[in-house]
């Protein structure tokens, strides 16, 4: 969708999820391309909606396991192939709301991603190191269980092994995973070089697994993260 990663407070998982979309005076199908508990991409009928509308996302999961209704605004659209691209922005929850959202989220990150990937991509924006022959910096602008992808002004080769690290906020310690190049696509500005992880130790894999639980901010035990101090 139109805004990135890094302007959204909350990190979004992809998903492909059927919802129904009521508008002030009509009810259109979509699918939720991207979710966070502030907002969702969706794919609908171009000119179902207009920049400003106030619509709600009707969504249901796993036999309804999960059912909730999202309010929200469209903050931005566009058009494409046919198709209309709409940015929705939640509005404030009531509990009982943000507690479906939030199982929603953690059924969408313990699943498969889309097509061929083993696991969801979660789109954020987090400054990472990256060692393979020389030491440099980057951003990490996808992160899955599985792998991650990397905008960066080097161009790595494919097959390279590679050292990535990171931290995220609330996170006791580094993110800090071995991985290999699967693909460098030159990007504006420099390239993005998409790893693969080697399999991973168990306490590795549970850190990635906490750091993609705090982006898209689903509940962690206490002992696990860093508690915020305060001001």
């Amino acid at each position: 969708m139109a805004d990135s990663a890094d302007q959204r407070r909350h990190a979004r998982i992809e998903a492909s999820l059927v919802c129904n979309v009521a508008t002030a005076t009509d009810m259109f199908e979509a699918v939720v391309a991207s979710l966070s508990k502030r907002g969702a991409g969706i794919i609908g009928p171009p000119g179902a909606a207009a920049e400003g509308d106030t619509v709600t996302l009707m969504l249901e999961r796993t036999e309804g396991l999960v059912t909730v209704s999202l309010a929200g605004t469209v903050v931005h659209k566009e058009e494409r192939d046919q198709r209309g691209l709409y940015d929705v922005d939640f509005e404030p929850l009531p509990p009982d709301d943000e507690a479906q959202l939030v199982l929603l989220l953690q059924l969408l990150a313990a699943g498969s991603g889309q097509g061929r990937r083993a696991h969801p991509r979660v789109a954020t924006r987090v400054e990472v190191v990256c060692r393979t022959d020389d030491i440099f910096r980057g951003w990490v602008s996808d992160l899955s269980r599985g792998g991650l992808s990397v905008k960066c002004v080097r161009d790595v080769a494919v097959g390279k092994p590679i050292d990535v690290s990171f931290g995220v906020k609330g996170l006791k310690g580094l993110v800090e995973v071995k991985g290999e190049v699967m693909s460098s696509q030159p990007v504006e500005g420099g390239f993005r070089v998409g790893v693969r992880f080697i399999p991973l130790s168990v306490d590795d894999q549970a850190q990635v697994n906490r750091a993609l639980d705090l982006l898209l901010d689903i509940a962690l035990p206490a002992a696990q993260i860093v508690e915020e101090e305060e001001p």
